[in-house]
């Protein structure tokens, strides 16, 4: 009886595991972009394009913008533009970036320094 007990109990706890980390796979995930913009009107023109591939691939601004970060603690910012977006889940992030995004940030390095963050968004418990 006691094993069947154990038996019955590790299942449980295997199973919860498992869907845990199948939810997991399901989080939404997020960027963060660190940007130093050295030609602001350059950088602007071209804007509305990487918004665009960053809606086509599902991606949606929560934050950031221009001279909007405020440090808490710590070091000063080092840019002067942040921006944070979610994305449904990695595999959108990974569309975005592939789609077009890498190849658009490759082509302004000239007039900003680009530094982009990504996590994998986690449930409060």
């Amino acid at each position: 009886m006691l094993k069947s007990a154990l038996l019955v109990t590790t299942g449980i706890i295997i199973g919860a595991g498992s869907v845990s980390v199948l939810a997991q796979g399901n989080a939404k995930h997020y960027t963060v972009a660190e940007i130093n913009v050295k030609d602001r009107a350059a950088y602007e023109k071209d804007l509305p394009e990487a918004i665009d591939l960053i809606k086509k691939g599902g991606g949606v601004y929560v934050a950031g913008g221009f001279d909007k970060a405020m440090v808490r603690t710590g070091t000063p910012a080092v840019a002067n533009r942040y921006v944070i977006q979610v994305y449904p889940d990695k595999a959108a992030s990974d569309k975005t970036w592939d789609g077009g995004l890498s190849a658009w940030i490759d082509k302004h390095k000239n007039i900003a320094d680009f530094r982009i963050i990504e996590v994998q968004g986690v449930e409060m418990k």
